[in-house]
């Protein structure tokens, strides 16, 4: 419902950066504003724009599937410093009209200046995003805890989002970069597919990559919101009564991996460190199953004993801190993935990503390995962490 409410705001929003891009232009040339130009261009725009429509209507052949919902999640990013530049601009020559005046005679040439300027910023941002998307960083953390335990080294990622916009080679580059920590445990924190199994290029390829994941006590994860199988439109999911979402070809490419599944349950490692892994709040509804509380996970282990939690979304932070969790794993938030998103993600989660204190317990959230949408990062990098857990009696 909310993505057919907001549809003609989508639609209205595109006629009006349709318009704007075409006063620029008739304003720069007299070429770009005739009327084969402009058939062109509104065909040409229209074709990009509905992208993401045409991607979740066309079901075969798969490459021309593939190929509309990447134009489609790449057109998002693009839209959205497309509206923040049109709006500076148009800000800017309001400016310009109130202290000039209505009868401005240079403003066609300021148009043109400002537009060019823009439209420039717009696609210098945009292309490096994309580049940068795939740029791989290793974020290192140290983590000291209270109570007895052996100094142990933990690789975390999260939200891999496999699907249209993966790369087999780049999940292989991760790999090597964990293997290169020498983990004693690797933690995937959820989101490790994007709502749709087909979507997952060469599958066996990229579980081989993590079964090669080289660590001391082995590979844990915990389901993400995306875990499931939803058809899904810029974003917005789509619940149909007779679709399987608990898709059982996911849970069998982690066993091929050798990824243990945590399910609201925990388990202990030679090194007496309790792992519990947590059911996903927004997962568990659309499978109408029970996620327990974290005193109803916690509560049954040893106290005395070094307690790690997987919890997809960093939610109950301080619910888990009262629990008696040592060290809460993270991702979901991509830490807001482009920018200015990464500022409003501050406001909305206690920890939208990096290294919080909640009372004594340390809390580490990735801003992910994936992406989610359009294939971009602007402000945010993908990244795998390194924590070096220290502990002091």
């Amino acid at each position: 419902m909310i993505a057919i409410f907001l549809a003609p705001v989508y639609i209205l929003l595109n006629v009006y950066l349709a318009r704007w891009v075409l006063r620029w232009t008739g304003a720069c040339h007299h070429l770009c504003g005739t009327k084969a130009f402009r058939a062109v261009f509104i065909v040409l725009y229209a074709l990009v724009a509905s992208a993401p429509l045409t991607g979740f209507l066309v079901q075969s052949p798969y490459p021309l599937r593939q190929f509309l919902r990447q134009v489609g999640n790449y057109w998002f990013g693009w839209m959205l410093y497309l509206v923040l530049a049109v709006l500076a601009v148009e800000l800017a020559l309001f400016v310009i009209r109130r202290v000039r005046g209505k009868d401005f005679e240079q403003m066609q040439q300021v148009r043109r200046v400002q537009g060019g300027i823009a439209l420039v910023l717009v696609c210098m941002v945009s292309f490096y995003g994309m580049a940068h998307a795939k740029r791989l960083y290793v974020t290192d953390y140290d983590v000291m805890l209270q109570g007895a335990g052996e100094d142990m080294t933990v690789a975390l990622l999260a939200d891999l989002h496999l699907g249209y916009s993966t790369d087999p080679a780049y999940i292989e580059r991760a790999v090597e970069k964990i293997n290169d920590m020498q983990p004693d445990l690797v933690v995937i924190a959820g989101d490790i597919f994007d709502n749709e199994y087909e979507a997952v290029p060469e599958p066996e390829r990229i579980a081989a990559a993590l079964a090669s994941l080289d660590s001391t006590y082995g590979t844990y994860a915990c389901w993400g919101n995306h875990d499931l199988s939803e058809p899904i439109l810029a974003g917005f999911t789509w619940d149909t009564a007779d679709e399987n979402k608990n898709d059982p070809r996911m849970t069998e490419f982690l066993k091929k991996g050798n990824v243990t599944l945590l399910e609201d349950r925990a388990v202990t490692l030679p090194n007496g460190v309790q792992l519990v892994g947590r059911c996903d709040p927004a997962r568990s509804k659309k499978l109408a199953a029970e996620r327990l509380s974290p005193a109803e996970l916690i509560d049954p282990l040893d106290p005395t004993r070094p307690i790690f939690v997987i919890d997809h979304q960093p939610k109950e932070l301080e619910a888990l801190a009262q629990a008696g969790a040592d060290l809460d794993l993270s991702g979901h938030t991509h830490d807001g993935q482009l920018f200015p998103g990464n500022l409003f993600m501050r406001l909305l989660w206690g920890n939208a990503c990096g290294q919080e204190q909640v009372g004594e317990m340390a809390s580490i959230v990735t801003s992910g390995l994936g992406v989610w949408g359009p294939d971009m990062r602007v402000g945010t990098r993908s990244e795998v962490v390194c924590i070096s857990v220290h502990f002091s009696e």
